[in-house]
Parts: C-alpha cells; structure tokens; sequence
C-alpha cells in the first residue's frame, strides 16, 4: 500500500500528459475515466510471459481514450497506442528486468520519474492537443507504431518461460525495450514535426489571403482619393456634356472600384475582409456573384478556419467558371447561423463535373480531385476544409449535376 501511495505523483503526471495530447469532454466521469487509466497504466505489473496484465490493461487504456477524449477516432487510436505501449515498454524493463536488482520503492520512483519525463518531453518537444494531421496521416503513424507495439507484444506473450536464467535474453531483451521506448519517442516527435509544417503551411496560406486583402483596399483607397482628386474635372465635365452623354458619363463613372467595392456583406468582419478580396477578382473576370448571409457580428469558430472554409471554396468556384464563356460565369453564395449551427452553401456552373476521389470520410462524401495538371502542388483546399469539418464534428457534401457544382457544409458551435 505504501508503494502504491508512493507512485500517485506518476498517475498525475500520466494524467497530465493525456491532456496535453487530447481534448477531454467537459464533464466529471471523462476526467475519472482518465485517472483511473493513468493509474492503471502506470502502476501495472507486467512481466515476460504474463499473458493476463498485459491484454487487458491495453484494452482498457484504449477504450478508456476513445471514450473521454473528443478528437477524431484515428488520432485517438494512434497516440494512445504510442504513449500506451512507451509505458508498457518501460513496466517491462523495470518489472523483468531491473526489479532482480532493485527493491519496490526503487521500482516505484523510476515509475514516477519515467511519467515525470514523459510529460515534459511532450510539453517542450512534442505534440499538443491542437494537433490534427487529418486522417491519412494518422493512418500513417497508426501503421508505423504496429512494429514497435509488435517488439512489446512479442516479448511479452511469446517469450520463453525460462528467460530469466539466461544472461544472453537478459541483454537482448533490455536492448529492445529501450529501442522501443526511443522508437515510440521518435514517432511522437515526428507527429510534432509534421504539426509544425501545418502550422507553417496554414499561416502561409493566411498571409497570402492577408496580402490579397491588402491589396484590394488599397486599389480601393487609391481610386477614392483619385475621385477624390478629380471629382471637381467630373463636374466640370459634366456641366459641359450635353445632355444625351451625361448619364453614359454618370454610368461609366460609377462602375470604378472606388464607388462600388463592398466591405459590408454581413455582420462578420472575417467573411467581409474575403469576400471583399474575392468579389474584386469576380469582377475582374466577369463572374457575377449573388449571396445571402444571415451571419452575427462574430462567428464561435476560429477566424482561420472561416477564412479557409469561405475563401478555398470561392476560388475553385472561379477557377471552374474561368474555363466557361463570360456570359454562363456566375457565383451563388449562402450561409446562415442558426442555433448554434453554421450553414454554408456555394454553387458555381461547370463545364464538367470534376472527378471524383475515393476517399470517404464522415465529414464528407467524397473530395473531387483536382484537375490542375501540377497535381502535386494542389488538391489541398478541400483537404484542409475537410479536417476543419471534422475537427468541428461538422458535414461536408459535394454534387454536382446539369452543369451546377455544389458545395454545401455545416458546422456545430464548438
């Protein structure tokens, strides 16, 4: 009893760590769920050969996981494999290997020093609970970590019962367990890596979509200030037109972006600041754009994620009308917010419905793929809407019929 009292600190520290790596549900038996698995994992006796700790132990911590935690399932699966097994890894050396030279206080402290360690790798170096890959690449680490959890599970339930009176498995066995342990490191260092790049790549993205937007008012405020300028010429001008050309002259004057450039469409600044970027360049290419939003003053969702779920859809909306006559060139946009739930719909005609990948997912039916020739640099906007949809728990659909590509999506309040 003392040296279970004495490894509480470690459940703590295991605790911790899971709330770094998942996002919890926000009630009282989720968190109970996760201590109980934390002191299960860490505190577990597991020895070679023992076909009874091990199995159900691992079982549990996974369930345990999937129930309490809110991320996708394959982010759930693929990093409580990896910090499951480092510390089964770890329970394996102690227990068979160090416990034939160590007493069980001894064993208790380097359980609560591996816990410690743990959490301040992941919290220095690791992943964070913000991290989502999208589901092939957790597919990818899942698929990666079955050589390791393969190492763990071997030794465990095909070891020879004999192993202990021979000096040869001793060494063999505590070099691959120690392997393991930096193998499952290794991984979750790699998942932090490629969160890195998405960061990257998405911040990116932001600034280009900041600098287009840039741009555009400053084309506006540069044609206000030339009207400005002129606006005494106009007059005079006009005063001197005869009557039959002052209203082509009025017309003419009003169809300059400095008159009818818009940063109102709705409530919401965010959608405003690219919609404002957008219609500059619909209407530089001769696309009419109609909408209908029903937002409030500021959506529940990160302003990132708006301008990724708004801006990717319009530009594939303009690139598909590019290829078609000025005359058939036209945008529907719709979105409301009601009760908690975000409701976006864009349509845009085709000259042929673009293929069809054969990625499913929950969030979405089906992803067109692009049909940019340079496939290895696009293709990405409907990827990165769909991990946003799936983040959110949300739906993604794709249709198109008689010449008319539509989009449709929603998203639930966080």
């Amino acid at each position: 009893m003392f040296v279970i009292l004495f490894e509480i600190p470690g459940y703590f520290f295991h605790y911790l760590t899971i709330r770094r790596l998942f996002r919890i549900k926000r009630f009282w038996p989720a968190h109970a769920v996760l201590l109980f698995i934390s002191s299960l994992i860490v505190s577990m006796v597991i020895f070679i050969g023992d076909w009874y700790n091990l199995p159900l132990t691992f079982f549990l911590y996974l369930a345990g996981i999937q129930y309490a935690c809110t991320d996708s399932p394959y982010k759930k699966l693929s990093l409580s494999l990896m910090l499951s097994s480092t510390v089964f890894a770890w329970n394996i050396f102690l227990d068979s290997i160090l416990e034939l030279y160590r007493s069980f206080l001894e064993m208790a402290l380097l359980r609560v020093l591996f816990s410690v360690f743990l959490y301040f790798l992941i919290r220095f170096v690791g992943p964070d609970k913000e991290t989502e890959l999208g589901k092939s690449l957790w597919r990818l680490m899942s698929f990666l970590t079955l050589a390791p959890m393969g190492i763990v599970l071997s030794i465990v339930l095909i070891a020879d019962e004999e192993w202990t009176f021979s000096l040869r498995h001793l060494f063999l066995y505590s070099v691959l367990l120690l392997l393991t342990i930096l193998s499952f490191i290794g991984l979750l260092l790699t998942i932090a890596v490629f969160s890195k790049q998405k960061k990257l790549e998405q911040q990116n993205l932001y600034a280009e979509m900041n600098q287009a937007y840039y741009d555009a008012m400053k084309r506006q405020h540069f044609e206000i200030r030339r009207l400005k300028h002129d606006l005494s010429n106009h007059l005079h001008t006009l005063s001197l037109l005869p009557a039959q050309k002052k209203d082509n002259y009025i017309a003419h004057l009003l169809e300059s972006p400095g008159f009818i450039q818009r940063t109102d469409y709705c409530a919401d600044m965010t959608v405003n600041a690219v919609l404002s970027v957008k219609e500059t360049a619909m209407r530089e290419n001769d696309i009419s754009l109609t909408y209908k939003l029903d937002l409030p003053e500021e959506l529940p969702f990160k302003k990132s994620d708006i301008c990724v779920l708004f801006a990717n859809p319009l530009d594939n909306a303009i690139e598909s009308c590019l290829a078609l006559p000025k005359e058939k060139r036209f945008i529907e946009l719709t979105a409301r917010y009601r009760k908690g739930i975000l409701a976006l719909s864009i349509k845009n005609p085709t000259e042929s419905a673009p293929p069809i990948s054969k990625k499913k997912n929950k969030a979405s039916k089906s992803l067109p793929s692009t049909t940019k020739s340079d496939k290895k640099y696009h293709g990405y906007g409907l990827r990165s809407m769909d991990t946003i949809v799936t983040h959110y728990k949300g739906s993604m659909e794709i249709n198109a019929d008689n010449g008319i590509f539509e989009l449709f999506l929603y998203l639930p309040e966080p």
